[in-house]
């Protein structure tokens, strides 16, 4: 199978071949999370009906954070040592398998278990935008980023919905289909996605190598010369997932939407975020740069959430999150591309991976901060503490060096 270095070679098939294989790995991502958005909103329904209590439903989704936290690193590295292609197989894989193991669940330790497999196999992000790096100049980087981002977004609205419609007759049906269309991506990615980076030659990786980047990643996510960006990373993510824990909680009680309802406001979100990040990031960073199009970004996140739980009109929520959705979709992609520019080609993976963990962390402790605030100040709390999040990214920027975008 030809790489994407070879079909750059070619100068009749270079811009088609890389087209394309951007297409491929856009299907690849949309499917693996399209699988996600079918499970995760069900899952503590799944848990309850097993007689999993609720106060045992947060564990079993920090499982999945703190996997990907700790395997993003190095499977990264892996990445760069074998190339972008195996890592994405070995996650699809794993994904499929701990479907498989979702399904057949009967216990708290099995539903752990698929859980954990997931986190540590989903390196497909972070090796996607790796990918992305690898097959993208500087100046069409957050354009490329915003394709993953915006396949991110259709998953988590097609997913959730396809969800809700198998879950009618069986919560375990959706689990199923979600593993087989992740298999069936497996299969479609092996046969048609090109490998974009090349192999190092030389010596083995070693298990003191793999595991080298694990155990500096603490000082990686501190003291690592991106680690202002990486903190970036962490706090929108932290905000986002904060919204995403209490959200549910919120709108009926203050906007008066039921189920039916919260579903329609996530999959309107999903799909605002992923026209943002699919479509206008492109075009607006070509001409304003990444570090100018992050802040217009943030400064939307905030003024999307700091109003969200106190006004109560439902036009107005509507605005609300839309903002949020444009901000974060415009946002991310651009630190991600900004991270990606300032890395050595060489180890496009490993540092993407490093952001990847930050971005994990937020999930963990984002999700556990919002509820806690939630139940202690009320609905508006979260969403005014993540305003205030916002605006201490917008002072971090300050440092950011313009004229190097």
């Amino acid at each position: 199978m030809p790489t994407v270095e070879a079909l750059k070679q070619a100068p009749n098939a270079a811009r088609g071949g890389v087209k394309a294989s951007r297409l491929i790995l856009f299907l690849t991502v949309f499917i693996d999370l399209l699988g996600f958005g079918i499970v995760i909103p069900f899952l503590p329904m799944f848990a309850e009906r097993m007689g999993v209590g609720a106060g045992a439903v947060g564990p079993i989704l920090a499982v999945y954070s703190l996997a990907q936290l700790l395997c993003a690193p190095m499977l990264g590295r892996i990445s760069d040592r074998v190339g972008r292609r195996p890592v994405i197989m070995l996650g699809l894989l794993g994904s499929s398998l701990s479907y498989l193991i979702y399904g057949f669940a009967d216990s708290f330790a099995l539903l752990m278990l698929s859980r954990a497999v997931h986190g540590a196999c989903a390196a497909t992000v972070s090796t996607a935008q790796a990918y992305v790096a690898d097959t993208t100049g500087e100046s069409d980087r957050a354009q490329g980023m915003g394709m993953i981002g915006a396949a991110f977004g259709l998953g988590f609205v097609l997913g959730p919905a396809l969800g809700g419609v198998l879950g009618r007759t069986s919560l375990r049906l959706p689990v199923f289909l979600a593993s087989a269309l992740t298999f069936a991506n497996l299969l479609f990615a092996a046969k048609f996605l090109p490998e974009s980076h090349q192999a190092s030659s030389g010596a083995r990786l070693t298990a003191a190598q793999l595991l080298e980047p694990l155990m500096r990643l603490p000082r990686d996510l501190a003291g690592h010369r991106l680690a202002r960006l990486f903190s970036l990373a962490f706090m929108l993510t932290f905000v986002l997932a904060a919204l995403e824990a209490t959200f549910a909680l919120m709108v009926p009680q203050v906007y008066g939407y039921g189920a039916y309802g919260i579903g329609l406001l996530l999959g309107y979100t999903g799909l605002v975020q992923a026209i943002a990040q699919g479509y206008v990031l492109g075009k607006v960073v070509k001409r304003f740069g990444e570090v100018r199009v992050l802040r217009v970004g943030v400064v939307a996140l905030a003024l999307g959430l700091a109003p969200l739980g106190t006004i109560g009109s439902n036009r107005a929520l509507l605005v609300m999150l839309a903002l949020i959705a444009i901000g974060y979709g415009l946002a991310s992609p651009s630190v991600a591309s900004l991270i990606s520019r300032r890395s050595e080609r060489q180890v496009q993976g490993e540092v993407l991976g490093i952001n990847q963990s930050a971005l994990a962390l937020a999930r963990i402790f984002g999700p556990l901060a919002g509820a806690a605030v939630y139940a202690i100040l009320g609905p508006s709390a979260p969403y005014i503490g993540g305003a205030i999040v916002a605006a201490m990214a917008l002072v971090m920027m300050r440092g950011i060096d313009l004229a190097s975008t």
